[in-house]
C-alpha cells in the first residue's frame, strides 16, 4: 500500500493491475482477507475466495497455486503456452481445448503441478528441443506425458 501507483505503473503494471492488487492488499491489511486462512484453504474454496475480487481470475490464482504456493496438483488449462506444449508432446493436429487440456492433465493427478512445469519448460525451450525432433527423446515434454504412468 505504501508504494505509489505511478511507480507500479512505470514499472509496467497497468492501472487495471495496479488497482486490482491495491484492493487486495486492502483486503490483506485491513483483515477482509487472512493470509494465513487462504493458504491452508483447499485449491477449490481458495479459487472461490478470490476469484470473488474484481481482476482477479482463474489464470491468476492457479499460476499463484503452482508458483507462490507450491500445490502439488494444478494445472493450468487457459495459459497458450501450456496449450502448445501438450500440442506438441502428445502430436495432436489442434491446438487443444481448455476441455482437451483438463482431461489430458487426468492421467497426471496428483502430480499435475510438475507436469504442468516440465511442459511449460519445454514450451519454453529452443525449437529443436521440442518432441518430433532429432534432439527431444529426453526432454522435459516427453517426461510430462509420463507424469502418471501415461
Amino acid at each position: 500500500m505504501a508504494v505509489d501507483p505511478g511507480q507500479l505503473r512505470e514499472a509496467g503494471l497497468s492501472w487495471r493491475k495496479i488497482g486490482t492488487l491495491r484492493d487486495l492488499a486492502e483486503r490483506l491489511t485491513d483483515g477482509r482477507l487472512d493470509q494465513d486462512l487462504l493458504s491452508a484453504l483447499p485449491d477449490d474454496e481458495l479459487m472461490a475466495e478470490l476469484t470473488a475480487i474484481p481482476g482477479i481470475g482463474p489464470w491468476t490464482l492457479q499460476g499463484a497455486l503452482l508458483i507462490a504456493l507450491g500445490r502439488e496438483d494444478v494445472v493450468l488449462p487457459g495459459d497458450l503456452a501450456l496449450r502448445k506444449a501438450i500440442q506438441a508432446t502428445y502430436r495432436l493436429d489442434h491446438l487443444p481445448s481448455q476441455q482437451e487440456v483438463l482431461a489430458i492433465a487426468e492421467t497426471w493427478r496428483p502430480y499435475r503441478s510438475l507436469a504442468t512445469s516440465y511442459l511449460f519448460s519445454a514450451a519454453f525451450e529452443p525449437a529443436a528441443a521440442l518432441p518430433g525432433s532429432a534432439s527431444a527423446p529426453n526432454d522435459a515434454a516427453s517426461a510430462a506425458s509420463r507424469v502418471g504412468g501415461s
